[in-house]
């Protein structure tokens, strides 16, 4: 099945459960998304969008977020992809997937009467139903400041169309929900700070062939497996102001620094040993630590966490702890590379996705010691 057929497919599926919504019980709307899911996963072979397409099945069954924050990022994505694969060679694609998506979540919010006319984003949609209030100024600079970022970041070929579409969401929704640039300022340093590192010595990485695919651009799979815990960290912390989300947000993206910049650095530092037998291992290899890139984990994780205290986002013991996590973290990202993906069990932005939460979950039970204790 070509590319354009699967889409067509996907897109009418979606759509055909957007239609039913108004005649048939939710629930078994739901069901049928976890359903459609699993198709998408085991025969589509479509991973990371069938992931995202269950847990939002999952939360409108059991009531969490309305049908438009179920519906309107489906076909949402689906209607702007296949739109990009048509017309991309045309040289417009990019404004071709923003123009169809906004279309198709605008259709989905018209047809599900969960529609406000200044509705700019699926995020204000979740932001409505938790009951969040969000400032317009905020939400419009938002979407104004990550637009460019994305559009800038795009023509310097760092990353690509879904990487844009990924930076903007990401990027509004942090800034609507913390109400304050920091947070955003946090992560856009961890894409800056990957994105130089990717491209230090990069034709060295190439010749030993572990140099980042696509000339170094970062895709949604990078975006969601490096941010995605961070940014949900940042939305519980929005709405509960609970300061342990804070040490969860810091903890990821720490790892998620510290591991680039270990994985970047480290593969030029000479042969690497095995993180699981201390064994010499070709460069490259998953679960291969070197003296360098362990001294760049440390770097990188003492960046984030320096500029969260600076930034003002937590105080100085939090940003000592997601320092700590950060490199706990990038550890157990070479474990799980030499155990896990080594095996075929994950894939490299499965392994990120796990490392990265693994140092949000350390950071969260350092702090809790900590409370604890005093």
């Amino acid at each position: 099945m070509d590319v354009i057929r699967k889409q067509l497919i996907l897109l009418l599926c979606s759509t055909a459960l957007l239609i039913a919504s108004p005649f048939v019980d939710f629930r078994i709307l739901a069901l049928a998304g976890i359903i459609f899911s699993a198709l998408m996963y085991f025969i589509g072979n479509i991973r990371y969008f069938s992931i995202g397409a269950a847990v939002l099945s999952l939360l409108y069954g059991i009531g969490i977020i309305p049908a438009s924050a179920f519906f309107g990022p489906l076909v949402m994505v689906l209607f702007g992809e296949l739109l990009r694969t048509l017309s991309v060679k045309t040289g417009h694609s990019l404004a071709v997937f923003g123009a169809g998506s906004a279309a198709a979540l605008i259709f989905a919010m018209l047809y599900t009467k969960e529609f406000e006319p200044i509705v700019g984003s699926l995020a204000i949609v979740l932001f409505e139903d938790l009951e969040f209030l969000v400032d317009l100024r905020t939400l419009a600079f938002a979407i104004l400041l990550c637009a460019a970022f994305g559009y800038f970041a795009y023509r310097a070929k760092t990353i690509d169309l879904t990487g844009v579409f990924s930076a903007v969401l990401f990027g509004v929704i942090l800034i609507s929900f913390t109400g304050t640039v920091s947070w955003f300022i946090i992560i856009l340093v961890f894409f800056i700070l990957g994105s130089a590192f990717t491209k230090f010595k990069y034709s060295e990485k190439e010749f030993l062939g572990v140099a980042q695919g696509k000339h170094g651009k970062r895709g949604y799979k990078n975006a969601f497996a490096n941010a995605g815990v961070g940014v949900a960290a940042a939305i519980l912390f929005g709405v509960t102001g609970d300061m342990i989300y804070a040490a969860v947000f810091l903890g990821s993206v720490s790892t998620a620094t510290a591991d680039t910049l270990a994985s970047e650095i480290g593969v030029t530092g000479g042969n690497p040993v095995m993180i699981t037998t201390l064994k010499r291992c070709p460069p490259g290899t998953n679960g291969g630590v070197t003296l360098i890139g362990e001294a760049a984990c440390v770097i990188g994780a003492l960046i984030i966490a320096g500029l969260g205290f600076l930034l003002g986002i937590a105080p100085w013991y939090v940003c000592l702890i997601s320092a700590a996590a950060g490199v706990a973290g990038t550890n157990l990202d070479s474990l799980y590379g030499a155990v896990l993906e080594n095996r075929g069990v994950f894939g490299n932005s499965g392994t990120n996705l796990l490392a990265t939460l693994s140092g949000g979950l350390v950071a969260a039970g350092l702090y809790a010691v900590f409370i604890f204790v005093l």
